[in-house]
């Protein structure tokens, strides 16, 4: 179990807040169950492994609903992440739970008569399970244990003979309607829906600032381990007074730090920015001065010294040098056509030795980088011009 799932279920597990979320989801905030009818119950359930021997599963948050008389288990089930097994996991955690009455039952039996078992007149409360959905993903699995299962060409009769199990799924950011909330809960979901926009949960805790200003510590730990900031968490626990949070406060300081940090980065990565767009242009510039240079060993028919300054940079630098090629000029590649050299490739269709000459010797060595590529494509359209 999560950190997230553990200040959840703490927070939940608070009858005021337990019965505002069910009133809330089904009764549309009409107080059809009141905080003193919960009463709280084990979250162990008693189980089988995957062999058949005794084990244990916890469930998330549970509460027996008394009135008059034991009347319902209502539990609910916290969840980040889809699961496709989820109507089969809660209609096992259901079992488990009738499963745990019935032994209660017998238990009792035996006490009084020496007898255990569950008899005809005995009767199972009522178990009721909420799987309340926080993560942000849309959940696209089965909500209901037909839509798992297979059943291929039978007939209707099968598919109506084998029971189903839905599943009572609510998702915080799609279905729940906040405004029916009459406690804290209120504005822990609101936070919750508002979570991957930190400039809506700002303007949402600044139109409730009455209420984030008597937040209690648990309602800020849900908020704290939901939004994933340490810093958050600094700065709630600095504006702490008698158990109560002051949120907006903190949030204002929190804001306030995102704000500088964003400003900084912002110019962290325009200097990366600005160093990269120079480094470009210096290489533009050292692709156009080496295409000149090519141009005019080609003017001089110097085509073994073609080769050589793609990969030689000391012979590079000395022909710069010879050349006086100290500023880029336009790309003229000129004179190619009309070279003798080209003239006999041409004619006896050798495009290979062009091809090696113009592009293969520029792409054989990584060193050149980007210049061979350079040189690569003005050899290729020398070769376009040729055909």
């Amino acid at each position: 179990m999560g950190k997230k799932d553990i200040t959840l279920n703490e927070f939940l597990g608070d009858p005021h807040i337990f019965a505002d979320l069910l009133n809330g989801c089904f009764f549309r905030g009409r107080q059809e169950i009141r905080p003193e009818e919960l009463l709280p119950m084990d979250s162990v359930q008693g189980t089988e492994n995957r062999i058949g021997k005794p084990g244990k599963r916890i469930r998330d948050t549970k509460k027996l609903f008394y009135r008059h008389r034991p009347a319902a288990v209502l539990a609910v089930e916290n969840q980040e992440n889809p699961d496709c097994r989820m109507p089969v996991r809660c209609m096992r955690y259901d079992a488990d739970e009738y499963e745990r009455q019935i032994k209660a039952i017998a238990a009792v039996h035996k006490e009084k008569t020496r007898l255990s078992r569950f008899g005809e007149e005995d009767r199972l409360i009522p178990v009721f399970t909420l799987v309340l959905y926080y993560g942000a993903d849309e959940w696209d699995y089965p909500d209901r244990l037909h839509d798992l299962l297979e059943f291929g060409g039978a007939a209707q009769w099968l598919l109506d003979m084998v029971p189903d199990y839905p599943l009572r799924r609510l998702s915080v950011r799609k279905d729940l309607d906040i405004e029916l909330f009459r406690t804290e809960l209120r504005e822990v979901m609101g936070i919750l829906q508002r979570v991957d926009d930190k400039a809506a949960m700002c303007a949402f805790v600044n139109a409730n600032r009455d209420a984030f200003t008597r937040m209690t510590e648990r309602g800020f730990a849900v908020i704290v381990n939901c939004t994933n900031s340490r810093r958050l968490e600094k700065y709630i626990r600095e504006n702490r007074e008698g158990g109560r949070i002051d949120m907006c406060r903190a949030f204002d300081e929190w804001m306030d730090d995102c704000r500088k940090e964003g400003i900084k980065i912002g110019e962290e990565r325009g200097e990366r920015r600005g160093e990269r767009r120079g480094e470009r242009r210096g290489m533009k510039k050292g692709e156009n001065r080496l295409a000149q240079l090519i141009q005019r060993l080609g003017e001089e028919e110097r085509f073994t010294d073609i080769l050589r300054v793609a990969e030689d940079a000391s012979l590079r630098s000395r022909l710069y040098r010879k050349y006086g090629l100290k500023r880029p000029v336009p790309i003229l590649i000129k004179s190619i056509n009309s070279n003798s050299r080209f003239d006999g490739m041409r004619e006896r269709k050798n495009y290979g030795s062009i091809h090696r000459i113009f592009v293969r010797t520029f792409y054989r060595r990584g060193k050149a980088g980007r210049a061979d590529l350079f040189c690569a494509e003005q050899g290729r359209a020398a070769l376009d011009g040729l055909e």
